[in-house]
């Protein structure tokens, strides 16, 4: 329905003839010495050498490390050489073997074994990052030890293994030692060498590099945990199911030997290749390329096909590792990405998660926040109502599907259930017409007094809601949604802003506490009055470090939650709503720019689920596959390429890029009445834009200009000093805006 891939070279021929017909229309305008100095596109965009998803399901690693006794460890990577040989000996440090995918994969993870001595014991540990691959012992000493000694009682013998290194004290007087042996009933560590200083009782003891770990939540995830392998002959001897890691700890942890003459993963989940993207996006930036891409696949690391798991549906889970259960405030990044990148496959996966998620929603209305969470005794999860917005989220995803996918029979289907939880929304609205429920949000802790972002939360589920109703419901039900949607704005203009912060305040409770998230959906939903706009922007910016925005001094969390992509997407499409193109791209790079930076040692291809104030994470658990950081992808595709869905299914559509200081996109859009692909350029003199659109449909295209600026149409003069004579085309807010038939379209600005 949402594809039609045979459109796909069309495009690209359109788009070189395009290049000709403009060509044409600027050396006709402006001279020749202008057009030799546009920044083209190239004639073959090769957006596929950005794609993440392995070329097989049988994924080797890229990278190997070995530790103790290993012998021909390349074989591993390469799979040429003699086999890959791990000795234990006994009393000795445990050899082992780090597997390095590059990237987070998901799947089994296997060893392919050629030959074994004694009765081998291995272990495979999984992480996303390196650093939690291991746990290093942290304990003290328990009793004296003397100068010269070769044995210390400690209070614990946890996380200890013989070869480690173990370091007592601190600072100049610190002793590293090698660990020879330990012994759990005593908790005794023997040592070399000697000490060269006596410690005394609570002296520091820590270890390194530590002992294998995992970095799974399996009580949430349901999966995942240390494998214990025990091969009685040669062959493949795989692992269990993990949903997310870019590394394996491969550790014969008893005495003896084993061959290997490869290892890898199988990887089971959805492997999109370039042959299965339905929409596409290249530009002249390779950072933002770069995000595109791992938008899509951080996507796909969370889609979990039918039938695993031991569960028949597919589900687009929140996080690849944690806490692999749908979440309403996700899909709301999810579900536009899923479809814009994998087409229809997306819109199946968002579609069978909507189901799961309206399957579980209570008599009174209320849609749970995640409708399968903590598996740890069930592989289906259970319902957790987690507050009232994201209730109301859970009802946008479902109208964001139709929007994107324009199938009327579902959402008919489920309108009655989507009213019964707007209505349950509407009980914490308060005689303000704010809301106010002392609840949780995205970073989990509770907000007092009429709160900012709760209030604009209701506002756009209402206005959502209206949109809807006129499309499948009641114009009356739409009138009253809007009305109600338009007492919450002025309220929130009224009450909530602070001319101390310059913004508005966190809360009724906390009105001079500035936050992003609540001021970022002000300005993309059209809140802010145009003369606070600039205000509400530099305030923002106050929040902004050089790994992204804090959420604000109002939202802290113990837990670590300081930077959040799910926030920052807030504001990025808040700035690009407003025209601050520039401030936008900024703090893309800020956030999202070290995720794709495959030097950083946080990098899994995928997006991370928060930063802390030092632009890593805090604990092993936090997830680097995270669904709500998607949200480059989207808005790549939506306000840099343009193209966005007005009525269902794109069936009218708009294409209105915001271009910042970048030389040219070009994409493409999968709908359900055909492909939407458009490119353009840009430089100092002149824009061109070419545009092949479903004929069975229209919409608007806006295209940077100014009063000044000439504009064509396929080589007909449209607009000139700020006046148009077609497409009922107008000039204002720095773009003339046409309305169109679906077709193709040749746009050229001269900007002299």
């Amino acid at each position: 329905m949402l594809n039609r891939r045979n459109r796909r070279g069309g495009f690209l021929r359109a788009f070189r003839r395009s290049r000709v017909i403009a060509a044409m229309t600027l050396l006709a305008t402006m001279g020749s010495a202008a057009v030799q100095a546009e920044a083209a596109p190239p004639q073959n965009p090769n957006w596929q050498s950005y794609v993440l998803g392995p070329a097989t399901a049988q994924v080797p690693p890229a990278d190997v490390e070995t530790r103790g006794s290993v012998t021909n460890p390349n074989t591993l990577v390469t799979g040429q050489g003699g086999a890959t040989t791990l000795t234990t000996a006994a009393g000795g440090a445990p050899a082992s073997v780090l597997l390095d995918f590059g990237k987070n994969v998901a799947g089994t993870p296997y060893v392919d074994v050629t030959a074994r001595t004694g009765s081998p014991t291995l272990s495979l540990a999984t992480a996303e990052a390196r650093q939690y691959i291991r746990t290093p012992a942290s304990t003290t000493v328990s009793a004296a030890a003397a100068s010269s000694a070769t044995q210390v009682t400690l209070a614990s013998t946890a996380n200890l293994e013989v070869g480690n290194t173990i370091t007592f004290g601190t600072g100049t007087t610190a002793q590293a030692r090698t660990i020879t042996a330990f012994d759990t009933s005593t908790r005794r560590v023997t040592i070399t060498p000697a000490l060269t200083r006596s410690l005394i009782t609570q002296t520091r003891a820590v270890s390194a590099p530590g002992v294998p770990s995992s970095d799974e939540s399996r009580g949430l995830a349901g999966v995942g945990g240390i494998d214990t392998l025990r091969p009685t002959g040669t062959g493949r001897i795989s692992g269990s199911y993990h949903g997310g890691f870019r590394f394996v700890l491969v550790t014969l942890t008893s005495p003896g030997s084993v061959s290997l003459s490869a290892a890898g993963v199988t990887f089971q989940g959805v492997r999109a290749t370039a042959a299965d993207y339905k929409g596409w996006f290249i530009s002249s930036d390779d950072q933002l390329n770069k995000m595109w891409y791992s938008g899509a696949y951080t996507l796909q690391l969370n889609l979990k096909p039918a039938g695993l798991n031991g569960l028949a549906d597919k589900r687009i889970y929140d996080g690849a590792k944690r806490d692999r259960s749908i979440w309403t405030g996700d899909l709301l990044v999810q579900g536009p990405t899923a479809i814009s990148t994998l087409g229809d496959e997306g819109a199946g996966y968002v579609k069978s998660s909507l189901n799961v998620l309206l399957a579980a929603q209570r008599s009174d209305g209320a849609i749970p926040g995640s409708p399968d969470f903590s598996k740890g005794g069930n592989p289906a999860g259970s319902p957790l109502f987690y507050s009232n917005n994201y209730s109301g989220y859970g009802a946008r995803a479902a109208i964001d599907y139709y929007r994107y996918t324009g199938d009327r029979n579902y959402i008919t289907s489920v309108l009655s259930d989507l009213r019964a939880e707007l209505a349950y929304n509407d009980r914490f609205l308060t005689s303000n017409r704010l809301v106010a429920s002392n609840d949780r949000d995205y970073w989990q802790a509770s907000q007092s007094g009429e709160v900012t972002k709760y209030s604009i939360d209701y506002y756009i589920l209402l206005k959502e809601m209206a949109w809807l109703e006129r499309q499948v419901g009641s114009a009356s039900n739409a009138t009253a949604n809007d009305a109600k949607a338009e007492s919450i704005k002025q309220a929130v203009n009224t009450r909530l802003w602070s001319t101390q912060l310059g913004a508005y305040g966190q809360s009724s409770a906390k009105p001079n506490v500035l936050v992003e998230d609540a001021n970022a959906l002000a300005l993309q939903y059209g809140i802010v009055p145009a003369e606070r706009r600039s205000s509400v922007l530099n305030a923002l910016k106050t929040l902004w470090t050089p790994y992204g925005a804090i959420m604000g001094p109002g939202l802290v969390d113990p837990t670590g939650h300081t930077i959040e992509p799910f926030g920052n997407g807030m504001e990025t499409a808040g700035r690009f709503a407003v025209g601050d193109a520039t401030g936008a791209f900024d703090l893309m790079r800020r956030t999202w720019g070290p995720m794709v930076d495959k030097n950083d040692p946080l990098y899994t291809g995928a997006f991370w689920e928060f930063k802390n104030s030092n632009g890593g994470v805090n604990r092993a658990t936090a997830s680097l596959a995270h669904g709500w950081a998607a949200s480059p992808t989207v808005q790549l595709t939506e306000q840099v390429l343009g193209v966005t869905p007005v009525n269902p299914g794109y069936a009218t559509w708009s294409i209105k890029p915001h271009t910042g200081s970048l030389e040219w996109a070009q994409g493409s859009v999968p709908t359900s009445f055909g492909d939407i692909g458009v490119q353009w350029q840009s430089d100092s003199s002149a824009f061109t834009l070419h545009a092949q659109t479903p004929t069975s449909t229209s919409g608007m295209v806006a295209v940077p200009a100014t009063a000044q600026a000439t504009v064509t149409v396929n080589g007909r003069t449209v607009c000139t000093a700020g006046s148009c004579n077609a497409y009922q085309g107008t000039v204002t807010d720095g773009y003339a805006q046409l309305t169109v038939p679906g077709g193709t379209y040749d746009i050229t600005v001269s900007r002299s």
